[in-house]
């Protein structure tokens, strides 16, 4: 018995239409869990929906203990933040971010250069 590895083009024809690349990587991304967002991302996400052109000015520098930690660019809203909008901020983020416990806020100023 003798095998023929020839093959013609039309061995390997198919009906299927080519898959874009950017489809197979996306399918990639999400088998490999790159995906997936993460809690900084949702509550990053919802602290630029909620403050809008303020947002510009602040950082998200990490989550730790339950607590969101910011970078603010000016003192007068680093006040205007934790003195006035505090409360209403945590509040928001708890409404708005249900995949993470958001307790706190902590505020540090870092002028921009």
């Amino acid at each position: 018995m003798t095998l023929d590895f020839r093959s013609e083009a039309s061995d390997f024809y198919d009906d299927r239409r080519p898959e874009a690349i950017g489809q197979v990587a996306r399918r990639w991304a999400a088998r490999a869990g790159l995906l997936r967002v993460s809690d900084r991302d949702r509550v990053w996400a919802a602290w630029q929906n909620h403050l809008g052109p303020l947002a510009e000015h602040t950082r998200l520098e990490g989550l730790r203990n339950h607590t969101a930690h910011f970078v603010v660019d000016s003192s007068a809203l680093l006040a205007e933040l934790n003195n006035f909008r505090k409360t209403e901020l945590i509040a928001m983020l708890q409404r708005d971010v249900r995949s993470c416990l958001v307790a706190d806020l902590s505020f540090r100023l870092e002028k921009r250069r």
